[in-house]
């Protein structure tokens, strides 16, 4: 079985760039997706140049006039890549939009980073914390928790769907 301290140094490893690390320069399609995948691949996530460019038909991400991809976009596909492993499109969409009623992309983008070094953080001193025989457990844990994380946003966008106020 894995070592805890190993699930820790690898998980604690990963990390989105800062808002100011990302290129502002504009990048091409090809450029974007070896960016993107530097951060996402070696954690098991990864974009490809058809998946970028449906989520711009999709309307998910903003259709610039030229082919090149901002900051801006680049955040959001960040945003996307990463959220995509437990939110359905549709509720990456929501989010997006809800971000662009409250705030800019910037503030948007360093706050959903912020929170998530935070929730990886917690993370990492709650299972470290563990004795060698409750690793198994951890797991069982750590499972539990993604489960009830996800059954809460569902509930959430559910209600939001249904026009009820959530807070």
């Amino acid at each position: 079985m894995m070592k805890t301290e190993d699930v820790n140094q690898t998980a604690a490893q990963f990390a989105l760039p800062s808002w100011n690390e990302i290129p502002d320069v504009g990048l091409y399609l090809d450029q974007v997706t070896k960016y993107l995948n530097g951060f996402l691949k070696p954690f098991g996530m990864e974009v490809t140049p058809s998946m970028i460019s449906n989520y711009v038909k999709l309307k998910i991400i903003p259709r610039e006039g030229r082919k090149i991809y901002s900051r801006e976009r680049i955040a959001a596909l960040l945003f996307v890549a990463v959220t995509k492993t437990v939110l359905s499109m549709d509720q990456i969409r929501t989010c997006l939009a809800i971000r662009e009623r409250v705030c800019s992309p910037e503030k948007g983008y360093v706050s959903f980073v912020s929170f998530l070094n935070e929730a990886l953080k917690e993370d990492k001193e709650r299972v470290s914390s563990l004795s060698a025989d409750t690793q198994e457990r951890a797991l069982l844990r750590t499972i539990a928790v993604a489960i009830a994380h996800k059954i809460r946003l569902d509930v959430y966008f559910r209600k939001m769907e249904e026009g009820e106020e959530t807070s």
